[in-house]
This record gives C-alpha cells, sequence and structure tokens, in this order.
C-alpha cells in the first residue's frame, strides 16, 4: 500500500454541527482521506431526521458542504468558503444504517475551487450528489481557524506549510 492509498484522518473541531465532537446535536463525524479522496461515515441518529428513518435533506447538504469544503482545503491548502452549492437528491437516505459520503476537487485555481460530492450505500447506489465552489479564506484566516481544530496526533496537518511562510505577529513584534 503506497502513502496516498492509506486512511488519514483530518482534524475536527469540538462545536461545528458536521465534525464536532462535543455537539450532542450533531452529527460527530471524522473526516478522513483515502486515495486522495475525502470521505465521512455518515451515522445519523433520529433527530437527524425529517421523516421517520429518512435523514433530513438540511443534514445531507450540511455534511457534503463540509466534505467538499475539505477536499477543497487540501487541494489548495487553505479553509474555503462555500460560494455557491448544488445537491440533487435521487433517493431518500435512510437513518438505521450507515452511508458513505465523498469528496473531491473537479477544478482548483487561486481563487475558486470546484469540487463534487456523492452519498453512497454500503451496496454503491447513488443516494444523493452535489456541486460546490468554494472560495478560499486569508492565510490569517485559515490559521485562525486552524488554530480552533483538533489533532490528536496523525492527523493530516493540512495548513502547517502557511505558518512556515507567514510571520506570526503580536502587538510588540513578529517572529
Amino acid at each position: 500500500m503506497s502513502d496516498s492509498d492509506q486512511k488519514r484522518f483530518l482534524p475536527n473541531s469540538e462545536t461545528c454541527f458536521v465534525c464536532g465532537e462535543a455537539n450532542g446535536a450533531g452529527l460527530q463525524t471524522r473526516f478522513f482521506v483515502e486515495n486522495g479522496i475525502v470521505k465521512t461515515i455518515l451515522r445519523p441518529q433520529s433527530h437527524h431526521c425529517g421523516y421517520a428513518n429518512v435523514v433530513h435533506g438540511g443534514v445531507l447538504t450540511a455534511i457534503l458542504d463540509e466534505c467538499m469544503g475539505w477536499a477543497a482545503a487540501r487541494a489548495i491548502g487553505r479553509m474555503c468558503y462555500t460560494g455557491d452549492l448544488s445537491i440533487r437528491f435521487l433517493r431518500p437516505v435512510p437513518a438505521d444504517r450507515e452511508t458513505m459520503v465523498r469528496a473531491e476537487v473537479r477544478r482548483a485555481g487561486r481563487r475558486l475551487v470546484e469540487a463534487v460530492g456523492t452519498i453512497v450505500d454500503n451496496a454503491g447506489l447513488e443516494l444523493a450528489q452535489a456541486e460546490g465552489r468554494f472560495l478560499p479564506l486569508s492565510v490569517e484566516e485559515t490559521i485562525t481557524v486552524d488554530d480552533a481544530l483538533l489533532y490528536r496526533g496523525g492527523e493530516e496537518r493540512v495548513f502547517d506549510h502557511l505558518r512556515r511562510s507567514t510571520p506570526i505577529c503580536n502587538r510588540d513584534s513578529c517572529s
């Protein structure tokens, strides 16, 4: 297995609805990278449903958005925000089983990243598709976001290159 084939986790946060481990109402998921594709396993709870045993479309939109956002961030080495997002719900996503969320970059430029995402069941059947365009945060904003992320050891350090190339300044000096 080559380095690119290995599963590498991405950092997460405490409070985010999608990846926040302390957010009891949220999805509490962890994103990882395999073969260059950002993935996560969706394990919804009953309070994530719109109808009985059907995951709410807003919840699905949120997890696709964040998965594609991580793909965009990895592609350009900066955190991004969503500029445009389109979702196609193909089939109801059941809440009583795990599904896989995947995202990858279609095109990356300095000022705009286009990403695509899918939710698939265990048989590989597509349940939802998404496309999004993402815009990068500044270097300083990315470092601020990164400072609030949780790293336990072994997570991919997507933004460390920014710290090496950007002086850290406080009121008295820069280093």
